[in-house]
């Protein structure tokens, strides 16, 4: 029998612009080709992620979306970092994560950012802290595209650039082409 939600689905459907009614009709079709076994153990998944408190899961949303944006090279070396963290005896896995807990906000959100940015976040934070949500990912995109060259030399522009003044930095670097982003960071950075 099928739940009292999906009867008005149809008619929910054709509301929906086509490439929305195409993903969630692929998605019911995934549903209904799973075994019976298997779709309980979604329920049961979603039972429990609707049981978490809200803070936890913004926590683990905003952790999948920084994951999303990663280099597949990055999430290659932290799934192997899991694994080596997975096989490590208990008591330095704890350490571990008290350490990790022992870090302010300000580390952790550097560190969560993936290892290369994460290692640079100390000198780049004061320059990409409080960026608009809709710049996010974009801003994102252009520090890994960066080299690591280029990304000391936007350290240093960084650190001289007073607070003002940040956010016309940042819309002047995402208007640039790669090439010569790249050149301006440098002639900026390089003492004059």
């Amino acid at each position: 029998m099928l739940p009292a939600w999906s009867q008005a689905l149809p008619q929910a459907l054709r509301v929906l612009p086509a490439a929305d009614r195409a993903r969630v009709e692929a998605q019911a079709r995934q549903w209904a080709a799973l075994p019976p076994e298997r779709r309980e153990a979604l329920r049961q998944r979603m039972a429990q992620w609707d049981a978490l408190p809200l803070a936890e899961r913004q926590s683990r949303r905003a952790a999948w979306a920084v994951w999303e944006t990663l280099p597949e090279a990055e999430r290659a070396r932290l799934r192997a970092t899991a694994a080596a963290y997975a096989r490590m005896p208990e008591a330095q896995r704890r350490e571990l994560a008290e350490r990790y807990a022992a870090l302010d906000a300000f580390q952790r959100e550097g560190w969560g950012l993936g290892a290369v940015l994460g290692a640079e976040w100390p000198q780049l934070h004061g320059l990409f802290s409080l960026v608009p949500s809709d710049q996010r990912a974009e801003l994102l995109a252009m520090l890994r595209a960066l080299d690591e060259r280029a990304r000391a030399d936007l350290a240093v522009i960084a650190q001289r650039t007073p607070p003002e003044e940040r956010d016309a930095l940042r819309r002047k670097l995402l208007s640039m082409p790669a090439p010569v982003r790249t050149d301006w960071l440098r002639g900026q950075a390089s003492p004059n």
